[in-house]
């Protein structure tokens, strides 16, 4: 009896004939239904590579329609006193983080979208800046020099090419019923449109050691508001807090 030496092995080897690793693919595609429907093979491990995304190409340009999920409510009715940001708590109007609601639309089949919600200490808010007009490719952040331009996907600044906000706001009640959920760290204006929400999750949002380009060349002092003084009314408020907690 000869040897059956596999291939590429310095002899010559034998080879199952074509007729012979036909019947073996039709073999398997006889079985493998079999065992899907049975369960032991999940279908979804047995499809082919797909390339569907380049059908799609042409689209990545076409404008896009959102509808808005819901409402901020806030104590914020202009951009005067607001803070820069959610952590932001200085120069600003009511003196530091104030509280507010998020509003879900009870017309848009949102029902239980919000529970498991309240186990999360924060959440990110997605939302449109309606009121913002214009943009510029160049802007002068608030902090650094007051000469130095950056660009604006550099910067948070409000006025954008979409003018989307990512707000990180701190969860302090989740009223599933009522579709509401109670926050504290507003940066937002009262009726801004609420796009999506999201929970904040520390393994995947935080980054503590991450590089901050610019910012991390700014100086204390370099933080600045270039509207401050506010204007009187708000700097009055400004002055019944400072009274209030002395």
């Amino acid at each position: 009896r000869r040897p059956v030496v596999p291939p590429g092995r310095g002899a010559p080897g034998l080879s199952l004939p074509r007729c012979a690793m036909a019947g073996h693919r039709a073999c398997i595609g006889l079985v493998l239904p079999l065992l899907c429907r049975a369960g032991v093979v999940d279908p979804r491990s047995l499809r082919p590579p797909l390339e569907y995304t380049d059908a799609f190409a042409d689209h990545a340009a076409a404008p896009v329609t959102l509808t808005p999920i819901g409402v901020i409510r806030s104590p914020y009715k202009e951009r005067f006193g607001t803070p820069r940001q959610p952590t932001v708590t200085t120069q600003v109007s009511g003196g530091g983080a104030q509280r507010g609601c998020i509003e879900l639309r009870p017309d848009a089949g949102l029902d239980h979208t919000l529970r498991g919600l309240a186990g999360f200490d924060y959440c990110w808010a997605i939302t449109l800046m309606h009121l913002n007009a214009g943009w510029k490719p160049l802007v002068r952040p608030p902090r650094g020099p007051r000469r130095a331009k950056q660009g604006v996907f550099a910067t948070r600044a409000p006025h954008r090419p979409n003018p989307i906000a990512l707000s990180a706001l701190k969860v302090v009640e989740v009223d599933e019923a009522a579709l509401r959920v109670t926050v504290v760290g507003l940066d937002l204006l009262d009726g801004t449109p609420v796009l999506d929400l999201k929970p904040y999750v520390p393994y995947a949002d935080s980054f503590p050691r991450a590089k901050a380009g610019w910012v991390d060349e700014v100086r204390a002092e370099e933080d600045r508001l270039g509207y401050w003084p506010p204007p009187p009314h708000l700097l009055q408020q400004q002055r019944s807090v400072s009274d209030a907690g002395s």
